[in-house]
């Protein structure tokens, strides 16, 4: 998990899940999950953000979906 690799530590933790209504966004091959200042953790680490490959989430996607659509 991103979050214990890059040692954030979360105001309220543990971490349990994402929220279906969770911020994200695509940019170059990666699906990014974004939070919000003290959504996650204190402002001193900005907007937290998990970028995750779309090469990791293939089996996942649907292939017509504009996630879909950047694999080969």
């Amino acid at each position: 998990m991103q979050i214990k690799e890059r040692d954030i530590l979360l105001l309220n933790p543990p971490f349990k899940s994402i929220s279906p209504e969770q911020d994200f966004y695509i940019a170059d091959k990666a699906f990014v999950l974004f939070y919000q200042l003290y959504e996650l953790t204190a402002y001193a680490f900005g907007f937290p953000y998990f970028p995750v490959s779309v090469y990791d989430l293939e089996k996942l996607v649907d292939p017509q979906s504009p996630l879909g659509k950047m694999l080969p």
